[in-house]
């Protein structure tokens, strides 16, 4: 670094070099000087002990390597200045696998992340390693798939990933989670309660449902004109029967579609249509259709009535719908569809039809 004086006295920076002038009472010069650098002249770089930092403040050097780690302690040493100082351990966690929960092949793609940030102090330095374990059924032990790995995602099984001879048996849940290093050696501590992260079972499943109107049809039509901002709800005679005909429970899930000239929403409007949907066991239709009954384009929504309140994601059922030799009630739920029309459009058409999927998923255990 190259030292600039100047003749004059700079107050409140960082680099400045002070220069007094001659005293006016004799002939001795009195001069004092001071360089202060904060900045790094080399960026920070992983060696095989530890994370380097490298910084010029206080040392005689403009480059020394600072080990603020060993793996057991933070080291301080005088005269270096502590950067982005990061004490806390990351935040990660084993993806859960919705629909590949119950799989129906003897494999589960596993994958696993987070963040090394906190709300106390903010960012960290980032993640290092990251420790991978699985346990066979609630009772097992804990093994280690992966040890301090910078993998983020792998397939489980049939024989990869297991002890020597083992491989992925029907009927079995295998559980999975992990912890994570950060650059200056935080260790996160492995989850307590509940001590997984994710599970997966393998079964040669059977999902087998239908979804039939008491016409035996698919569809709901509306042969009413209809005027812009109307609201349609399906009278009790097109009501949807969901029936589990399989050997494994289900959830369901719903996707919705644009229409011609329509986008879909959770509300109507301009060239726009809603379309909301609720699972009961009811012989009428539902008083209202909250907006937790929305049905949207971006991917299936599953329902979640039986596992969180009775009023979230598409009422009070369509979540662990019975398998086949349940009783028929069951096994069986009503859907309930109501149709908001879009406030005004563009142009004018005769009819419409609307499309929507449904998507069976084995419930969890």
């Amino acid at each position: 670094m190259k030292n600039v004086w100047f003749a004059v006295i700079i107050v409140g920076v960082l680099a400045a070099v002070l220069i007094a002038d001659w005293p006016s009472g004799g002939g001795f010069q009195l001069r004092w000087g001071a360089v202060t650098n904060g900045g790094t002249e080399r960026g920070a770089r992983m060696s095989t002990t530890g994370y380097q930092l490298s910084d010029n403040l206080g040392n005689a050097s403009h480059v020394t390597d600072s080990f603020l780690t060993d793996g057991t302690t933070f080291i301080h040493r005088t005269g270096y200045r502590k950067v982005d100082w990061d004490e806390r351990h990351p935040i990660t966690s084993v993806d859960d696998l919705g629909a590949d929960t119950i799989s129906s092949a003897p494999n589960f793609p596993i994958s696993w992340g987070g963040a090394d940030t906190t709300i106390e102090d903010g960012y960290g330095w980032g993640i290092r390693f990251y420790d991978v374990q699985y346990r066979i059924n609630l009772g097992g032990t804990w093994e280690d798939w992966y040890v301090q790995t910078v993998l983020i995602s792998d397939i489980f099984g049939p024989t990869y990933g297991l002890g020597p001879g083992d491989t992925i048996c029907e009927d079995t849940t295998y559980f999975f989670r992990c912890r994570a290093y950060d650059l200056p050696g935080n260790v996160e501590d492995w989850p307590t309660t509940p001590d997984y992260q994710a599970w997966a079972r393998y079964e040669e499943q059977i999902l087998e449902w239908v979804v039939v109107n008491q016409a035996d049809s698919n569809d709901w039509t509306i042969e009413d004109s209809l005027t812009m901002g109307y609201t349609a709800t399906m009278e009790a005679g097109d009501l949807f029967i969901v029936k589990n005909n399989g050997t494994v429970a289900i959830d369901m899930g719903i996707k919705g579609y644009p229409a011609t000239g329509w986008t879909i929403g959770n509300t109507a409007s301009y060239d726009r249509y809603a379309l909301r949907a609720r699972f009961n066991n009811d012989p009428t239709p539902p008083v209202t259709f909250p907006l937790t009954d929305a049905v949207f384009d971006s991917g299936f929504t599953w329902a979640t009535g039986r596992v969180t309140d009775p009023d979230t994601l598409y009422g009070p059922l369509g979540w662990g719908i019975l398998d086949a030799s349940a009783d028929s009630v069951d096994r069986t739920d009503n859907l309930w569809l109501q149709l908001h029309l879009p406030t005004d459009v563009s142009t004018y058409i005769d009819s419409q039809i609307i499309r929507i999927d449904l998507k069976a998923k084995a419930s969890a255990p």
